[in-house]
């Protein structure tokens, strides 16, 4: 049976293709070589994969090229900066790749503030995959974090633009239907 939706969460090669086109991309990023990404997109293509699975793969190689001319335009870049692309682009989990290493070493208040953004991008994700429940708990937590360590992000001009965009998430999944 053909899946309807691209869903990481519950189909495994869905979550195997977001793992690699995510790395890939990073990798890309990182050696200024964008074959990378472009190649690992191009081989679950050839695949013969159903439209659900390819559709995801060309929607996510058009941003990362946009991401990826962006950044290599204005190299070079702090990984906040390229983290507010990601964000624009709806590349959540990519964000949330791009972050981890970052957080896992950083101390104190920028650690938590780097944790309030990989949250941040936890909530995006969950709420693209339509679990709300997930999405308010986790959208919370990054609040919380985001707004005590706010000053551990300086130079982070999106900063608005994801408070607000937690906010609205939380909202909205409160607000009883009619």
């Amino acid at each position: 049976m053909e899946p309807y939706h691209f869903d990481p969460f519950r189909q495994r090669l869905a979550r195997d293709i977001r793992n690699s086109l995510s790395r890939s991309f990073i990798n890309a990023l990182i050696e200024k070589e964008a074959s990378l990404f472009q190649r690992c997109g191009a081989y679950y293509l050839q695949q013969n994969m159903p439209p659900v699975y390819a559709r995801y793969i060309t929607t996510r190689l058009a941003r990362y090229e946009k991401a990826y001319a962006i950044i290599q335009q204005r190299s070079p870049m702090e990984v906040l900066q390229q983290a507010a692309i990601f964000w624009d682009l709806g590349l959540y989990f990519e964000m949330h790749e791009l972050l981890e290493p970052v957080w896992k070493n950083a101390e104190g208040g920028r650690r938590r503030a780097l944790q309030g953004l990989i949250r941040a991008a936890g909530m995006k994700i969950h709420a693209e995959a339509n679990n709300m429940k997930a999405a308010v708990s986790i959208g919370t937590k990054a609040m919380a974090d985001l707004m005590q360590y706010r000053g551990e992000l300086a130079g982070l001009v999106k900063l608005e633009i994801i408070l607000a965009e937690i906010r609205h998430t939380i909202r909205t999944s409160e607000t009883p239907p009619t």
